[in-house]
């Protein structure tokens, strides 16, 4: 290399509208931080840096022999070294790798970011990583809750309205609403994905480039489904943040509800659920404690959620349309939403797979909570062609002088019914005992609820049938994604392959000419 070259080289400052005025930061704490944080940064830079030499150099819009020199050196990066050589005055990875590229082939190395804004497509190849993750964690949770489902489709227990014993359930089509509700919640995070797996690449600052870049093949090297075409929303737009913060929360509320819901079930004086001693918790003081921690893990993980969504949706409301801090900020915040998500999906799963219904305690509460009151005024209404409102008002006279007694509802008999009814109408019901027993009783009640989307166990398992396949597809489409991903990794290798092999095969024509 020159001497003046190697001046230029040493002289390249990156504040140079500043006039050296640049106030810079602790340059050993500089260098420890870019240690610790920029690895994986540094290896997304080399990726983007070599789609975009291959299509200036297809477009002869950089020298071929410079792209070569360029491009080989970006296939034998040394992080390590870039660590030892750090340069404070080069304040972000990407100015890191450019100064790496410089010292390495001298000033040309500085094309890597001829024409470019410094982020794109950076953040949306970061994020799109830890989308990745967060779809395969609401996937493996969707396959725990169908799989207890399944295990507990004839589990009778209470269902509640209103924190109140309400209708008969059982655990299993409990557990399948919850997992309803994670799987729309995990469509809208792979929603999530498509809108940010485009590329912004080649959008300049705001107005495009002068370069003649074909943006599309940008995108295809880079394994992004396809290009933001306007140019400045390249740099402008959050939507996919915020689409994929409102998908992380619908996805952690109903694991927040359910995970609250299910460590009360474990008290005590519920019985319900039997948490396994290996994720549960105990005091350093009270020797009998046997503590569902994981479900106020699980809790407090929504507020943290609920944080960063109003973090990223307030941090872009005022701000100006085009390339800003707020949206950079953005940007660098939204991976932490969706690493959030994957942790409270892997979190829910220990959960689930870790809880023992109780079935004898949760059928004793189901009977004694006069859950299935409902079907005995439907009962009513279909034998004996009460009106509605009248059944209703039977069942419920019976309910209060039961509770007032003290009894429960397997205390209910045709005597005590035609008592009531006399008081209510004026006339006895005359509803047999064995019709009555039937619709007092709760495995009778489950049975009976064959509606669709119902509680009765033949509906449970034709959702979770269907469910199931779902399943399977919505994973398809994962592989898929990272099958598009790696096949985008071997077309850029191939280009850049064929880039360096044509200067390859030009040098050997020269020599032989010679």
């Amino acid at each position: 290399m020159s001497a003046d070259k190697t001046s230029r080289k040493r002289t390249l400052d990156t504040f140079t509208r500043l006039g050296g005025n640049k106030i810079l930061p602790d340059a050993e704490k500089a260098r420890q931080h870019f240690a610790r944080t920029a690895r994986d940064d540094v290896a997304r830079i080399v990726k983007s840096h070599k789609a975009w030499i291959v299509t200036l150099a297809r477009e002869d819009v950089l020298e071929t022999d410079n792209a070569c020199r360029i491009l080989e050196a970006l296939a034998s990066v040394d992080f390590d070294h870039m660590v030892e050589t750090y340069d404070v005055r080069f304040d972000k990875p990407i100015l890191q790798v450019e100064r790496y590229l410089v010292e390495q082939v001298g000033e040309h190395g500085s094309d890597v970011v001829a024409g470019r804004t410094l982020p794109p497509p950076l953040y949306r190849m970061k994020l799109r990583e830890a989308i990745l993750p967060l779809i395969d964690a609401t996937h493996e949770l969707r396959e725990a809750l169908l799989a207890r489902a399944g295990e507990h489709a004839e589990t009778v227990m209470p269902g509640y309205t209103h924190s109140s014993h309400a209708q008969p359930m059982t655990y299993g089509h409990y557990l399948l609403g919850v997992h309803d509700a994670i799987a729309r919640a995990s469509r809208q995070v792979e929603a999530a994905y498509a809108a940010t797996n485009r590329s912004d690449m080649g959008c300049g600052a705001l107005a495009g480039t002068s370069f003649a870049v074909d943006r599309l093949l940008l995108a295809d090297l880079l394994g992004f489904d396809g290009i933001i075409e306007h140019s400045n929303d390249c740099v402008a737009a959050t939507d996919f943040v915020i689409d994929l913060a409102a998908a992380v929360t619908n996805l952690f509320i109903p694991i927040s509800r359910a995970a609250n819901e299910m460590g009360m079930w474990t008290m005590f004086e519920m019985d319900m659920l039997d948490i396994a001693d290996s994720i549960a918790a105990t005091s350093s003081l009270m020797p009998q404690k046997k503590n569902a921690t994981i479900c106020e893990h699980l809790r407090f993980g929504l507020a943290s959620v609920i944080g960063l969504y109003s973090e990223i949706a307030t941090g872009a409301h005022s701000a100006p349309y085009g390339d800003t801090m707020d949206v950079m900020f953005i940007w660098r915040r939204a991976p932490a939403i969706a690493e959030k998500g994957a942790w409270g999906c892997r979190r829910m799963k220990t959960l689930v797979e870790s809880l023992t219904p109780r079935p004898e305690t949760m059928l004793r509460l189901a009977r004694e909570g006069f859950s299935t009151a409902p079907e005995l005024a439907a009962v009513l209404f279909r034998e004996k062609g009460l009106a509605w409102r009248t059944a209703h008002a039977i069942v419920a006279s019976v309910v209060r002088r039961l509770i007032e007694e003290g009894k429960t509802a397997s205390d209910i008999t045709p005597a005590v019914l035609d008592e009531i009814s006399v008081a209510v109408t004026g006339e006895t019901v005359g509803l047999p005992a064995g019709v009555l027993q039937s619709a007092i009783d709760p495995r009778a009640f489950v049975e009976a609820h064959a509606s669709r989307g119902g509680v009765a166990p033949q509906e449970v398992r034709r959702m979770l049938e269907e469910r199931n396949r779902e399943l399977n597809g919505d994973r398809k489409r994962q592989q898929r994604r990272r099958q598009h991903l790696a096949e985008a990794d071997a077309r850029l290798d191939a280009a850049v392959a064929a880039l360096t092999g044509k200067e390859q095969a030009e040098n050997e024509g020269d020599d032989s000419n010679g």
